[in-house]
């Protein structure tokens, strides 16, 4: 059996101008990849990753020595777009300030927001404002890891590193765990940057080894955004 690793972005820079560039923990975070794989210089891999600036600064940190294929079906969805369809102000960043904290609890408020986002952009509500209706990201998501591994079965890869996003690797795990694809927001509030989630796959089947691993980080370096 052939293995993949889907490995989520390090720290993006949250609250600034340019949130997919890596912020500098993030650039630290990346360095700590390496020390979940082995050094088998045996091991023939491959490298994915997609199109975004947090991904490809992420691949570039972590595997200075391998030359990434480029696949924008591992892109993130696009979570500020399902935000404004659900709520519009957010694009007034002083309005939605003051929203946010007028709250009792401003976290949990912005928790609660994302999830009914979330379940409107996942129940097809709206879906002519989205960018990416939920159907069509999902589509995605299940095609670019079947050619993901089926180039892999072809070309006799053993290992294959795909640096993609939590949504990506989230809705994945319903899909392989066969499991609602509202779980999708459960999981990936937990998948930690940088973590490491193992795929054992052949031609017949496709089978979770381990999920979010992020052991290679230092405890005071895990971080979820």
């Amino acid at each position: 059996m052939a293995r993949l690793y889907l490995v989520r972005h390090a720290q993006a820079s949250f609250g600034a101008d340019d949130y997919d560039k890596l912020s500098e923990l993030g650039l630290k975070q990346s360095t700590y990849i390496p020390g979940h794989f082995s050094d088998d210089p045996t091991a023939k891999r491959a490298l994915y990753r997609g199109s975004m600036l947090r991904q490809k600064e992420t691949a570039d940190y972590s595997f200075p020595g391998l030359t990434p294929v480029i696949n924008a079906g591992l892109n993130e969805f696009d979570h500020m777009n399902v935000l404004a369809v659900h709520q519009p102000v957010i694009h007034d960043k002083a309005k939605m300030t003051e929203i946010i904290m007028n709250q009792k609890d401003p976290r949990q408020f912005m928790e609660d927001e994302f999830r009914t986002a979330m379940g409107k952009w996942m129940n097809e509500e709206g879906t002519t404002s989205y960018n990416e209706a939920f159907r069509d990201f999902k589509s995605r998501v299940k095609d670019c890891i079947s050619d993901i591994m089926s180039t892999a079965r072809t070309e006799k890869q053993k290992e294959v590193i795909a640096v993609t996003s939590g949504g990506v690797i989230s809705l994945y795990m319903t899909m392989l765990l066969d499991i609602p694809d509202i779980k999708m927001m459960d999981l990936n509030q937990h998948i930690a940057n940088t973590s490491v989630t193992s795929v054992l796959f052949n031609d017949k089947k496709a089978t979770l080894s381990y999920y979010n691993n992020f052991s290679h980080l230092p405890k005071d370096m895990v971080t979820f955004m």
